[in-house]
C-alpha cells in the first residue's frame, strides 16, 4: 500500500480519472463500468481520452434521505447543488456524441449489475454510496463482474466506511492506493 494523497490538500496533484486512464492505456482495456456518475467530469475524460473503450455509467440520480452511510444526495448538502435531473440529461446528450460506446444507466448500482455477465469487464469503478453496507453492496454485486487480470477499482478509501468494506471483502492489506484517495485490486 503506497501513502494516499488528496489532490491540493497534501501535495498531491493527480485527479482519478488521469489515474484511471493510465491503467486503461497501459492495460489496454477496453470495457469498464463506473458506478456514481454524479456530473459525470471522470466518465467524460475517460471517453474523450480513451477512444478505444467502452464505458458504462451507473448511477440513480436521484436523492436517497433514507440511505445509511454518509450522502444522502439531497440538494444543499455539504454544500452541493445535487442537480439530479440536470446531472442525468447532461450525461445522456454526452454520450449521444459517443453512441457506440458509451452509456448511462438510471438504476441502483446492485440492479444494474444484472445486466452484466460474469468476468464480462475490464475494471469497474465504484465510487456511488461511500457507507458501508452500500459500498459492500457494490462490491460483492461488482467484483465477479471483473475479468481476471482486471481490476476492482474505487474512490474515496480515507473514509472509515469504505475502507471497512474493501478490507473485509479482499482482506486486510489487499488492496492498493493511488492519489485522489482510489483504491484497486487487481483479480
Amino acid at each position: 500500500m503506497g501513502r494516499i494523497r488528496d489532490r491540493g490538500n497534501d501535495g498531491g496533484n493527480t485527479y482519478r480519472w488521469f489515474t484511471i486512464e493510465k491503467f486503461v492505456k497501459e492495460n489496454n482495456w477496453t470495457r469498464g463500468v463506473e458506478l456514481g456518475v454524479h456530473d459525470g467530469v471522470n466518465f467524460k475524460h475517460l471517453i474523450k481520452s480513451c477512444p478505444e473503450l467502452h464505458l458504462i455509467g451507473v448511477d440513480l440520480y436521484e436523492a436517497q434521505p433514507d440511505n445509511n452511510g454518509p450522502e444522502k444526495w439531497t440538494p444543499g448538502e455539504n454544500g452541493h447543488p445535487w442537480k439530479h435531473n440536470q446531472y442525468h440529461q447532461n450525461m445522456l446528450k454526452f454520450c449521444e456524441g459517443y453512441s457506440d460506446r458509451a452509456g448511462i444507466i438510471k438504476d441502483y448500482t446492485t440492479s444494474a449489475a444484472e445486466h452484466f455477465a460474469e468476468e464480462s469487464l475490464d475494471f469497474v469503478f465504484i465510487d456511488a454510496d461511500h457507507g458501508y453496507e452500500g459500498c459492500l453492496r457494490d462490491i460483492k454485486a461488482w467484483a465477479g463482474k471483473v475479468k481476471p487480470g482486471g481490476r476492482v477499482m474505487g474512490h474515496d478509501i480515507h473514509f472509515p466506511t469504505v475502507k471497512q468494506a474493501v478490507t473485509e471483502y479482499f482482506g486486510p492489506n489487499s488492496w492498493n492506493v493511488e492519489d485522489d484517495f482510489i483504491w484497486w485490486i487487481q483479480k
